[in-house]
C-alpha cells in the first residue's frame, strides 16, 4: 500500500458574543418539607422567594424546583426537621439580573449558587465559526499545494473544537470554597458583573491528501 502524502493545516475563527440572559441556581433553607408544586405554596420560605421574584418582573414559569432535601436532628428532649430547596430561576434579560440578585439576597437563608449565562443563536454562531475555519483550512491547503507544485486530491481527516464559552459561574459559599457544580470560573456575588461577554473560538485541524511531493535535487 502506498503511503499517503499529507498536508496538515490548523485554522481558527473567533467572535465575541454578549449574554442576553442567565439562569440562576439558588438555595434556600426552610422549616418544612414539601415537593413539587406544593413547595411553592406551602413552604413559606420558597413562597416568599417566588413572591419577591414576581415583583421584579418574573413569572411563575421562570421559576422551577430542582431538588429538595430534608434533615432531621434529634436531641435528648427535642426533635427538629428542616428542608433545603434548590430553585432554578430563568432570567430572560440581563436587564432584570440586578433586581433578581437583590430579590434573592433579601430573602432569609437564601443564597445564589451559580449563574449560567445564556446567548442568543449560539448554535448558529458556532456553526458559522466552524465553516469559516474549514474554508480557511481549505484555502491554506490549496495555497500550500500550489507552492509545492503538487495536486490537492482531497481531505483525509478533519476535526474541530469550539472553546472560549465561560457559560457558568460559581458563587463561593461562606467558607470561600466554590460549590461543586459544572462551571469554569468563580466570582463573588458582590463582584458579579450584570453583563457578560465571551470570545467563542472554533479550531479546525485538517489533513489534505496531495499527489506526492516533488523530489528536490541538491546541487
Amino acid at each position: 500500500m502506498n503511503d499517503l502524502h499529507l498536508i496538515s493545516v490548523r485554522e481558527t475563527s473567533s467572535t465575541v458574543v454578549t449574554a442576553v440572559g442567565a439562569q440562576l441556581t439558588a438555595r434556600i433553607a426552610g422549616q418544612s418539607f414539601f415537593t413539587g408544586a406544593e413547595a411553592f405554596k406551602k413552604a413559606a420560605e420558597v413562597a416568599s422567594l417566588v413572591s419577591a421574584l414576581k415583583e421584579v418582573g418574573l413569572s411563575e414559569d421562570d421559576i422551577r424546583l430542582l431538588s429538595v432535601s430534608s434533615e432531621v436532628e434529634s436531641g435528648l428532649l427535642t426533635k427538629s426537621s428542616s428542608a433545603t430547596y434548590q430553585i432554578l430561576i430563568d432570567c430572560r434579560s440581563t436587564e432584570l439580573l440586578g433586581r433578581m440578585l437583590t430579590a434573592v439576597s433579601s430573602q432569609k437563608n437564601s443564597k445564589i449558587l451559580s449563574v449560567a449565562w445564556q446567548y442568543a443563536e449560539l448554535d448558529q454562531i458556532k456553526r458559522q465559526l466552524i465553516l469559516t475555519a474549514v474554508r480557511s483550512a481549505k484555502d491554506a491547503a490549496m495555497a500550500m499545494a500550489a507552492s509545492l507544485e503538487v495536486p490537492l486530491l482531497g481531505v483525509h481527516k478533519l476535526s474541530y473544537d469550539v472553546s472560549g464559552l465561560d457559560t457558568n459561574i460559581r458563587v463561593p459559599d461562606e467558607s470561600g470554597l466554590a460549590m461543586r457544580v459544572k462551571a469554569r470560573s468563580t466570582a463573588s456575588l458582590d463582584s458579579l458583573s450584570l453583563t457578560h461577554t465571551a470570545t467563542v473560538m472554533a479550531t479546525v485541524n485538517a489533513e489534505f491528501v496531495v499527489d506526492g511531493f516533488a523530489k528536490v535535487s541538491v546541487a
